[in-house]
């Protein structure tokens, strides 16, 4: 893959992630805030694990350039 094409790939997941912070702001909204996405995710074990190895992963390949 092209970098132009990775970047632009991250681009549309950070536009995506953005949106949909700023779409739960209402309270009736059917979408769950980024930082209530995350508290969910960790009370888990399982999930709290994979969120670890997850931004590991991330910044091994993304910021150790």
């Amino acid at each position: 893959m092209s970098r132009d094409l990775v970047l632009a790939v991250w681009a549309a997941l950070a536009v995506a992630v953005v949106g949909c912070v700023l779409a739960s702001i209402p309270r009736r909204s059917w979408i769950v805030g980024f930082g209530t996405l995350v508290d969910r995710a960790s009370a888990r074990l399982g999930w709290r694990v994979a969120l670890v190895v997850g931004w590991m992963w991330l910044g091994w390949h993304f910021f150790a350039r």
